[in-house]
C-alpha cells in the first residue's frame, strides 16, 4: 500500500496550537493509549474503536437511536438514554440517526493524505519552527499510520513532534525517532508504584525508553513533561525524583509541569462511564514552589 493511502483512527485535528511543541503547530491526535490514567482529559482516546458521546442537555428521548443501535447496546432508563458499553462497537448509526445532534461519534478513519491536506492548509503559520504534532491517546499505537504522518510531514519540509507517554517497545520508538525532531515525552510519576496506582502500568519500560532515546537519537529534542496531580504525584520526593531525571537525560532540553484540570470529568460522563475522578486544581503558588525543586536539573522549567 501507497504511503499517502494508509489509514488510522483519528478523534480530532487541532489547529493553532502552541502549547505542543515549538512555535505554531497543527495537532493530529489518534485513538489508542495502553495507560489509563485516572485523570485522563481525553478519555475517548483510550480505545482503537470509535466511541459515542451522548450530550444530555440536547437529548429529546426521542428514542431513535435506540431503534437504530444494531447491537441493542442502548436502552432507556430513569427517563435518559444509557449505554451498555461492553455491546458498543462504535458504529455510529445512532449519532448519524439522532434528529437533535446529541450524539456525536468520536473517532473516523483517515488516510495519511487525507490528514496532510488539514495539516498543510496551516502551512502558512508555522514559520520555521511550527509544523505538526502527532498526539492522542498514544501515537506509537498505530506506529505505522504516524510514521507515514512524520514522513509526509519532513517531504514538506515541516518540522514533526509527537507527544508519548513511552510505553511502547524500543523497535517501535526507534523506528519512529528518525522522523520526529521533538519528544513531548510524558512521565506521569518517577516512582514506579505511584506510576501504577495511577495509570495501570509500571514506569520502567518509560524510562529504558527516554533513555535509549538520549543515548541513540541525540538529534531528537526531548520535553519532559508531567501532570501535577495534587495528592498523587505532587511531593517533594516525587519533584526531586523528577529533578534527577530530567539532570540525567542530555538531550532534554526543558521541562513542563501541567497543572491538573477537571476537563475530563465531563467527557466520562458523555461516554456513558460511571467512573469519577476527581483532584484539587493546584494554585499558582504550589506549582511555583514545584517549579522551583525542579529547577535544580539546570534546565529551563515551565
Amino acid at each position: 500500500m501507497r504511503r499517502d493511502e494508509l489509514t488510522g483512527t483519528v478523534f480530532n485535528i487541532q489547529h493553532y496550537c502552541i502549547h505542543d511543541g515549538p512555535g505554531i503547530r497543527t495537532g493530529v491526535f489518534v485513538k489508542g493509549c495502553p495507560l489509563r490514567c485516572l485523570w485522563c482529559a481525553n478519555p475517548e482516546s483510550q480505545s482503537t474503536h470509535p466511541q459515542i458521546f451522548w450530550e444530555e442537555r440536547k437529548c429529546t428521548r426521542c428514542q431513535a437511536c435506540i431503534a437504530a443501535c444494531p447491537r441493542k447496546a442502548l436502552f432507556f432508563s430513569e427517563n435518559k438514554i444509557c449505554i451498555d458499553l461492553a455491546m458498543c462497537d462504535g458504529c455510529g448509526r445512532c449519532a448519524q440517526i439522532c434528529p437533535s445532534e446529541a450524539r456525536t461519534i468520536a473517532g473516523k478513519t483517515m488516510t495519511c493524505s487525507q490528514v496532510m491536506e488539514e495539516v498543510l492548509e496551516d502551512r502558512l503559520f508555522y514559520g520555521t519552527d511550527g509544523g505538526i504534532t502527532v498526539s492522542g491517546g498514544e501515537p506509537t499505537m498505530q506506529p505505522d499510520f504516524t510514521r507515514a504522518l512524520l514522513a509526509a510531514s519532513k517531504e514538506a519540509g515541516i518540522t514533526t513532534a509527537i507527544e508519548t507517554c513511552g510505553y511502547t517497545s524500543q523497535e517501535t520508538l526507534a523506528a519512529i525517532a528518525p522522523l520526529c525532531d521533538t519528544f513531548l515525552y510524558d512521565v506521569k510519576a518517577v516512582n514506579p508504584q505511584k506510576h501504577r496506582a495511577c495509570t495501570l502500568r509500571y514506569n520502567q519500560p518509560i524510562l529504558a525508553n527516554l533513555r535509549m532515546l538520549a543515548a541513540s537519537f541525540p538529534q531528537c529534542d526531548i520535553w519532559i513533561r508531567t501532570p501535577i496531580i495534587p495528592g498523587y504525584n505532587d511531593s517533594d520526593e516525587d519533584m526531586e525524583r523528577l529533578r534527577d531525571l530530567a539532570a540525567s537525560i542530555p538531550t532534554c532540553s526543558q521541562v513542563h509541569l501541567l497543572p491538573y484540570h477537571n476537563l475530563g470529568e465531563g467527557k466520562r460522563e458523555q461516554l456513558g462511564d460511571p467512573a469519577a475522578f476527581t483532584a484539587e486544581i493546584p494554585s499558582a503558588e504550589h506549582m511555583e514552589r514545584l517549579r522551583d525543586i525542579v529547577q535544580g536539573c539546570g534546565k529551563p522549567v515551565y
